[in-house]
């Protein structure tokens, strides 16, 4: 079993200018996925792709919206919203006040990603080597 607390996360914890991500489960855990708390600072916008990865969102504190760039189409995010970008959508991510979400994501992020300019993890081997951008 594993167990972790909120200080344990912080410990993993990435810090960016728009957005601060606390990795709870990692790829090293066993999991299959990785799940994190990510906090979107207020008056933040964040255009991303993820390429390599799949991710389920679920908003549950504040309040944000999300803008679908590939399908098309925007929905307001709230406490109880869950968003599942099952089809590499790229997308824009945005709170005016700040908004708190548990992500998820397939497959399991290895730790030290941070995005690249195209708003994209790369995918990485376990010991952090990158596989493909």
């Amino acid at each position: 079993m594993i167990i972790r607390t909120h200080e344990d996360a912080q410990n993993d914890a990435v810090d960016e200018e728009k957005w601060i991500s606390r990795r709870y489960t990692l790829r090293a855990d066993g999991m299959g996925h990785s799940l994190h708390e990510t906090y979107i600072k207020p008056g933040k916008q964040l255009h991303m792709w993820y390429k390599n990865h799949k991710e389920t969102v679920l908003c549950i504190e504040g309040e944000g919206q999300i803008e679908d760039l590939t399908e098309g189409g925007k929905w307001d995010l709230k406490p109880g919203v869950l968003y599942a970008l099952d089809k590499h959508q790229q997308h824009i991510l945005s709170s005016e006040k700040g908004m708190t979400v548990i992500c998820a994501f397939s497959p399991a992020l290895v730790g030290p990603e941070d995005h690249d300019e195209q708003g994209s993890y790369p995918l990485l081997d376990d010991d952090g080597t990158v596989l493909q951008r």
